[in-house]
């Protein structure tokens, strides 16, 4: 299967920090976004608790992935760890 045909479009993974974490070690996360790839870290921003931080990855989901998420366009979540 060829990679680039498969990598989903539109779902973009933000990554987000606590820079307190426990016992000092930050706290991350993986969430999705299924808005415009321009907006999806202010997406996640505004869905984060205050004093969290969101950064844009470049990372992908393939389309089999997505479909399994079931996520709606415009949905910001959390990824499952």
């Amino acid at each position: 299967m060829d990679r680039l045909n498969d990598v989903a479009a539109g779902i973009h993974i933000v990554r987000v920090y606590m820079d307190s974490g426990v016992g000092g070690i930050p706290t991350v996360q993986l969430w999705v976004a299924a808005v415009p790839r321009d907006q999806a870290e202010e997406a996640v921003q505004k869905a984060i608790p205050a004093g969290w931080r969101a950064e844009l990855t470049r990372d992908t989901l393939t389309k089999e992935t997505v479909a399994r998420m079931n996520i709606l366009a415009g949905e910001v979540r959390q990824l499952a760890t």
